[in-house]
């Protein structure tokens, strides 16, 4: 068997504020599970590669759960660290922060190259670093794996996640993606 390439993305945990929830701060070990499971599934351990991009939520579980099993986790900020944290992490009253600062000790970190995106367009960064990772995980392997966090809806703008299994383009049957709805049942 080759060694795992898995690519993981998805949802943000919620802000208390959301019109309509997403993904709530309750469904977050429920996901961990799924998550965690997907990846034993597909043998991930040491030597295997968990790239993501570091928001709370799909991509701070996943690459957590990479790195217990003994997995490389590349961390793709689209942002400076700071910058990113405070756009993408930050959540006042949990620990999400402290989760992304612990994986920025233990992860190899790569930032978005220069001009691969603007960051003061709405999404546009994101949507340029949702391709970078496909692109990153595509030269390690031909057909990686992929672990997302995902309701099924179009996005809130440019560079969610709905972009992002539209540009892995990989069908919904395929084995080589689990997509976790992390939306409340009923």
């Amino acid at each position: 068997m080759t060694t795992p390439v898995v690519l993981a993305s998805g949802h943000l945990v919620d802000r208390p504020d959301r019109p309509s929830p997403r993904f709530p701060p309750s469904r977050v070990p429920w996901v961990t599970d799924l998550v965690g499971g997907a990846l034993d599934e597909w043998r991930v351990g040491p030597g295997a590669i968990v790239i993501c991009g570091g928001a709370r939520g799909a991509d701070i579980i996943a690459a957590e759960e990479g790195h217990s099993r003994g997995a490389r986790v590349v961390l793709c900020l689209a942002l400076p660290p700071e910058e990113f944290e405070r756009r993408s992490v930050d959540l006042p009253g949990t620990e999400w922060r402290e989760r992304f600062r612990r994986l920025l000790k233990v992860a190899e970190v790569r930032q978005l190259p220069e001009g691969a995106g603007d960051a003061s367009a709405d999404g546009e960064v994101f949507d340029r670093a949702n391709e970078w990772m496909i692109d990153m995980a595509r030269r390690l392997a031909r057909r990686p794996y992929a672990v997302v966090v995902w309701d099924g809806q179009p996005g809130d703008g440019r560079g969610g996640t709905s972009d992002l299994i539209r540009q892995l383009g990989y069908p919904a049957d395929d084995p080589r993606i689990r997509v976790i709805d992390p939306t409340p049942p009923g």
